[in-house]
């Protein structure tokens, strides 16, 4: 059966990889009923019982993704060809079991990362960057309203307490996964809504929803990377100008991004004091410090993927010196040296390079705002992983993202321009009498 051409197995299609984007953003976990309100608080690890289900849909969404992809199987190599940096460090996560000191745990997580890697290439080789969109926009959607429903009819699991006592976490294990989650459908429901006429009010209301729950959130880092988002927006824009206004725009952009950066580094600790935080950024440069220390006793490779932060590994040495159990480094550079080492962290580095400079180039070709997406998702990434970790795991939305955003792009040739052929001088012809 030919499945381009039956509406209903469309249909079907469209909505499984909807729910698929909702399983992989772990909204349907509910973490938050069966997770400490306060996310430093030392209390003993309570198993969610929708574990099972969600390990069920795990295996059959992934089966299906490979199915699908087997259907379209040359549309999947060209679109997986494009792009072989992914699936290097793709590799590198499933082969770290050879150098972890968690051998088993590295090698099934590592599976996982390549499953959902390849969903990335389905997403890329089955839909354009458009239905792309539109699908991420029904998804965040509803995380968004079921996030304020949630929220309203359970607060004592919903809002967390302690250090960050009144901010909204909805179903999720923490404040800034939600937080994470609505920057993102902020920025999808602005370039949809700047893109399109239909549906536009919708689109408006769900970018409100999004802004509203950052808000609820209280996370600063979600506030500020929105703002920075805004801003952005016609400044990315811009790079559809020639080559003659761009050069000095960038090198103007550069000198305020210098001013800015000198303004803050002069003024570090009022503007955390303003902010409301500590100028230790809650006591995580200390983490990051005791990190460096033990990057050091294997660089280049790292410990094994996930083969660092478990329980009985060299994780607890952090642990003891916090006095709490921080399950990452809050900082996706920082976690990727532990698990990959340096190697790992130069090849992350050069794929947010490489898919930078092609989504300039891809935004350069095309004329609606739909061709931003690339650019924003990039910057959305690497900006959210100085004090955040989004980099390469194993059942993310964002790693999944990044793959479809990579292998959606075609390459891109300089096309040499065309000059038009002389044409041969005609004689004169002269009229005899």
């Amino acid at each position: 059966m030919n499945l381009e051409l039956n509406p209903l197995l469309k249909f079907l299609e469209k909505r499984a990889t909807i729910f698929a984007l909702l399983f992989l953003s772990e909204l349907l976990r509910f973490q938050s009923l069966y997770s400490d309100p306060d996310p430093k608080a030392d209390a003993v690890a309570v198993g969610n019982p929708l574990d099972p289900v969600m390990s069920l849909l795990q295996h059959g969404i992934y089966a299906a993704t490979l199915l699908l992809m087997l259907a379209r199987w040359k549309s999947v190599i060209r679109a997986g060809l494009r792009d072989q940096l992914v699936w290097l460090l793709t590799g590198m996560a499933l082969m770290s079991f050879l150098w972890s000191d968690f051998p088993d745990w590295s090698l099934k997580k590592g599976i996982t990362t390549v499953q959902t890697t390849y969903f990335g290439l389905y997403l890329a080789s089955r839909y354009n960057l458009k239905q792309q969109l539109q699908m991420l926009a029904w998804a965040i959607g509803i995380i968004g309203i079921v996030s304020l429903l949630f929220t309203l009819a359970f607060p004592g699991a919903a809002i967390e307490a302690g250090a960050n006592a009144g901010s909204w976490r909805g179903p999720f294990v923490q404040k800034n996964v939600l937080a994470r989650i609505m920057v993102l459908g902020a920025i999808v429901f602005l370039l949809l809504a700047l893109d399109s006429r239909k549906n536009r009010y919708w689109l408006w209301g769900g970018f409100g929803l999004c802004v509203l729950m950052i808000l609820l959130t209280g996370s600063k880092t979600a506030l500020l990377l929105f703002l920075s988002v805004v801003i952005l927006l016609p400044l990315y824009k811009a790079l559809r100008w020639s080559d003659t206004i761009v050069v000095p725009l960038v090198i103007t952009l550069l000198l305020v991004a210098g001013s800015i950066v000198v303004l803050i580094v002069g003024n570090w600790e009022n503007i955390l004091v303003g902010l409301g935080r500590d100028p230790t950024l809650s006591g995580r440069t200390d983490l990051w410090e005791l990190a460096m220390e033990l990057i050091a006793k294997r660089p280049w490779l790292g410990y094994g993927y996930q083969g660092f932060w478990q329980d009985g590994g060299v994780a607890e040495i952090v642990w003891k010196a916090e006095g709490y159990k921080p399950p990452h480094a809050h900082n996706g550079f920082v976690n990727m040296a532990l698990d990959f080492g340096l190697i790992g962290l130069f090849l992350f580095l050069l794929i947010i390079a490489v898919t930078y400079v092609r989504a300039i180039a891809w935004l350069r070709l095309g004329k609606t705002t739909i061709e931003l997406w690339p650019l924003f998702y990039v910057t959305f990434f690497f900006m959210y992983n100085h004090s955040e970790n989004t980099i390469i795991a194993h059942n993310s939305l964002f790693w999944a993202l990044l793959a479809s955003v990579t292998f959606s792009m075609k390459r891109l040739r300089p096309v040499e321009p065309k000059i038009p052929k002389k044409l041969p001088k005609q004689p004169k012809l002269v009229k005899h009498t």
